[in-house]
């Protein structure tokens, strides 16, 4: 019983992630649709004729020992876990405490399994200016 509930709270704390930066992108994308979980990637958007395809990596906890957080950037399910540059084209790095999001690029990041984010940018970040400055580089 303890193992369902625990699988439950964390499919729940990935979806409250995912709507959260659909909420976010629908603020500048004219589609926005969230993606079934058996697909590559959790979020496909379109901004200025361009689809994005977008997977997004949710924490609600701090890491108390390392004042920071730190998000996994691989799959959970499949043996080969890297998500490479054809399969998507951003990363959104969701966090339920503070209701914020920081975006990526997937370019040059196949080899890259974690990332730290230190509190003060996860905090602060403005996540529409973040993104816009990602997707008006391309």
């Amino acid at each position: 019983m303890q193992n369902t509930l625990m699988a439950y709270k964390k499919h729940n704390i990935g979806r409250a992630g995912e709507y959260l930066v659909a909420a976010m992108l629908s603020q500048i994308a004219d589609t926005v649709i969230i993606v079934p979980h058996s697909a590559t990637s959790d979020i496909i958007f379109e901004y200025k004729d361009k689809l994005y395809r977008c997977q997004v990596k949710t924490r609600a906890e701090f890491e108390e020992s390392r004042l920071n957080w730190r998000f996994d950037l691989r799959r959970s399910s499949r043996k080969d876990r890297l998500y490479y540059e054809n399969e998507i084209e951003i990363f959104a790095l969701a966090n339920l405490t503070y209701r914020n999001v920081i975006f990526l690029t997937n370019k040059n990041r196949t080899n890259m399994c974690q990332i730290t984010i230190q509190d003060d940018h996860m905090k602060n970040n403005d996540p529409i200016k973040n993104l816009l400055n990602l997707v008006e580089a391309e």
